[in-house]
């Protein structure tokens, strides 16, 4: 597919272009690599009826987006700390508001959700690392955005989170409950372990790692029906998680049918994964990745179960880890009826989009490949054709960070590398 210039002009004025930059470090991947940026043809779709447009180019870095119905785009950079506004292609000078982050391998300007308040005021939310006097923390803050100014301000602390040892499985996608209101934060590992939340009989006592907070998004507090609401002391902490025992994550939404969150986790050396969070989920890590049936590990002898706790087997699984990045539930009939209510995921390793058909129960995905049915994508020797075949949308993208659904109705995909926005589009390019 061929690709064009939204606009059919040129789309930058920031001087935070990629061009001249021949190495980067993957931002999510299951280690952290270094690529090696050659010539790139751009990307492709394996749907006929779709193209890919340019929307704007010249981001730095960028991890994460949010769609505004003004039509312009929150998107942040990661080591610089900028949240950049792309408005008609264009990315603007300005910048909304830029804050001093760590920028460690997945340190940084990392995560971003926005919710409009009943008195017509817009609150973003950020989740990003900070160093400050000799320690570094993962943390959320919650802004009100100015429309008109384009500015954010009224900053409060709504998060403190750990960031040490790392600087590895920070999380940092957060979203807010469209049903509830609350927010969504995912934070890994921080590159630890040893803990009851990595499952670890006997470890040490929560400590914000490797877990979904659930709280609310304007005290950062505790909501009182989270599963482990009910804990005090030393466990006192787990009354804010809605999850526990992820290694790492850099995807989350909810299904627009159910309510239910997925997200995406990033395996070790075997195992990316896809999950359906219910309330009190215990994932698995370190104990668990991938089926637990491919294991010798029991629910019951070996994994630390709390009240309320509830362990359930990935939706699907990579087999050779991917950098599994953003998951995203297409709410619209724009791109055809075959897309709506489905769910796209990006990875950063390979630069793939991968397309998922959720089943009637939307309790996991349909597949065609009768290879799949086992729900692991396993690497396949002596064939042409990998068992990751029929579910590759797209390929060429230059590591995805993040996949929306636009305010238009169409999918739009933000890459790493190159700093670029995409946007899909019904029609041939």
């Amino acid at each position: 597919m061929k690709i064009k210039n939204k606009l059919g002009r040129p789309v930058i004025i920031s001087t935070a272009a990629l061009t001249g930059i021949a190495v980067a470090v993957i931002l999510m991947s299951t280690n952290p690599i270094t690529s090696i940026l050659g010539p790139k043809s751009g990307p492709i779709l394996h749907d006929e009826r779709l193209s890919v447009e340019v929307v704007a180019e010249g981001l730095n870095f960028p991890t994460s987006m949010r769609l505004l119905d003004d039509g312009s785009i929150l998107v942040l950079e990661k080591n610089n700390g900028q949240v950049r506004v792309v408005l008609d292609g264009y990315i603007l000078e300005y910048s909304p508001i830029q804050v001093e982050v760590a920028n460690g391998a997945e340190q940084g300007l990392l995560g971003i959700a926005i919710w409009n308040e009943k008195d017509d005021t817009t609150s973003v939310f950020l989740y990003l690392t900070e160093s400050y006097e000799d320690k570094t923390r993962n943390l959320v803050y919650k802004y009100v955005y100015d429309k008109n100014e384009k500015a954010l301000g009224n900053k409060t602390l709504l998060l403190d989170l750990p960031a040490e040892p790392g600087p590895f499985h920070n999380g940092g996608k957060i979203s807010i409950g469209p049903h509830d209101g609350y927010i969504y934060a995912v934070i890994g590992d921080v590159s630890s372990g040893g803990y009851m939340l990595d499952n670890q009989k006997g470890g040490k006592p929560p400590n914000d790692r490797s877990v979904i907070l659930r709280v609310n998004r304007d005290t950062g507090k505790a909501v009182e029906d989270n599963p482990f609401y009910n804990y005090t002391g030393e466990m006192e902490k787990l009354r804010r998680y809605y999850a526990y025992g992820i290694r790492n994550s850099f995807g989350m939404d909810f299904d627009p049918v159910t309510g239910k969150l997925w997200i995406t986790e990033n395996g070790d050396h075997v195992y990316d994964e896809i999950n359906i969070i219910q309330p009190g989920f215990n994932s698995g890590w370190h104990k668990i990745m991938g089926p637990i049936g491919r294991t010798n590990v029991t629910i019951e002898n070996d994994l630390v179960n709390f009240d309320g706790a509830k362990y359930g087997d990935p939706v699907f699984s990579w087999y050779v880890p991917v950098g599994v990045t953003d998951i995203e539930f297409f709410n619209s009939t724009e791109l055809g009826d075959k897309y709506k209510d489905n769910i796209f995921v990006g990875d950063i390793n390979n630069g793939n989009l991968y397309f998922f058909e959720v089943n009637g129960e939307r309790t996991g995905m349909t597949f065609h490949d009768p290879r799949l049915l086992d729900l692991v994508a396993d690497p396949v020797e002596g064939s042409e054709a990998s068992e990751l075949s029929s579910l590759i949308l797209g390929e060429g993208f230059e590591g995805i960070t993040d996949i929306e659904t636009g305010p238009d109705g169409l999918l739009y995909i933000l890459t790493y590398q190159d700093g670029k926005i995409y946007r899909i589009v019904k029609g041939a390019g």
